[in-house]
């Protein structure tokens, strides 16, 4: 099958798993985005994030992670679904829609996997798995750079990649190999979020400090997962993560329906029962859940936040 046109065939496979959107960017080194990842750890913005200091080097230069890498194959996949929750029901608390369903990077994963096999097989010359890197935002890349590169959107204000077609509703993932290919022309710098500020005046802690910087200590995202103690303040309704940003994007008027079916099949779901939480134990907590991202946070992460929240919502 190797031809000039390798490209269009890894595209097309990987649209027939499911993939939305996919492009190719060059495996070179990220000099500008290396100055702003720079100016953002200085600022203490990652909170205790500690791996994106540890590996800050490599973010920003793919052969740090790959020896040899040539090419970027840049993914993404729509996983939008409308919220029915009732506003203001004190029952229950909000999942960001990214954990609804199956956990992505399970999902995902696997289907890297299978792209790689597929390139292994028809590319024409010898290859094996040491050719290649396989990310689903757990590697060290600035992959919303990349995917910019690749042609897949632009970054916005509030640092989310947004794609034409998906607004930013899309999980990304990479595929860094020694293949050389053909790359796509960045995106069109001339979609931008132009005046537009309704991600930072929505943003109800105020984490996006200035355009395009979000300071994680503030986030409600970082505060509901990542966040090794108790949250501090009000999480806004949200127990798991938070969408404010993305559902007053007005590119998210765009937003489709995922026809992914792991992420339809609900896990978590759009949110949780207050009590049932508070009420559960841990072996009840992992049969509930099975493949669920709001595993990531754990069962003592979420009471915290949830007791957090009841509290708020007495004052």
């Amino acid at each position: 099958m190797y031809s000039e046109t390798m490209d269009k065939h890894i595209k097309q496979y990987a649209r027939s798993l499911g993939f939305h959107m996919v492009g190719i960017s060059p495996a070179t080194r990220l000099e500008r985005e290396k100055e702003h990842l720079d100016a953002w750890l200085m600022k203490g913005y990652e909170a205790d994030l500690a791996y994106m200091k540890k590996h800050a080097d490599r973010r920003t230069d793919a052969c740090q992670s790959l020896p040899g890498a040539k090419s970027i194959i840049c993914l993404a996949m729509n996983y939008y679904q409308k919220r029915g929750d009732q506003p203001g029901d004190e029952a229950r608390a909000k999942v960001a829609r990214y954990a609804w369903g199956k956990d992505y990077h399970i999902v995902i994963e696997k289907k890297l996997k299978k792209i790689r096999r597929f390139i292994i097989a028809n590319a024409g010359k010898a290859l094996s798995k040491k050719d290649f890197k396989l990310y689903c935002d757990a590697g060290p890349i600035l992959e919303r750079a990349h995917a910019v590169r690749a042609g897949l959107g632009f970054i916005g204000k509030n640092t989310m990649l947004i794609t034409p077609r998906y607004g930013s509703w899309v999980f990304l993932a990479e595929i860094i190999t020694t293949l050389s290919l053909p790359y796509d022309m960045p995106f069109n710098k001339e979609m931008g979020c132009g005046d537009c500020t309704r991600c930072m005046d929505a943003c109800p802690v105020k984490a996006i400090v200035r355009p395009y910087r979000i300071d994680a200590n503030k986030c409600i995202a970082y505060q509901t997962i990542e966040k090794k103690d108790s949250v501090e303040g009000r999480t806004h309704g949200f127990v798991f993560g938070c969408d404010v940003c993305q559902e007053v994007c007005p590119h998210n008027c765009r937003a489709q329906q995922t026809d992914t079916k792991e992420f339809l099949k609900h896990r978590a779901g759009q949110s949780l029962n207050v009590q049932r939480i508070l009420a559960m134990s841990e072996e009840e907590f992992v049969k509930a859940y099975p493949a669920s991202p709001i595993k990531r946070a754990g069962l003592k992460k979420l009471k915290n936040t949830l007791r957090t929240m009841v509290s708020s919502n007495k004052n």
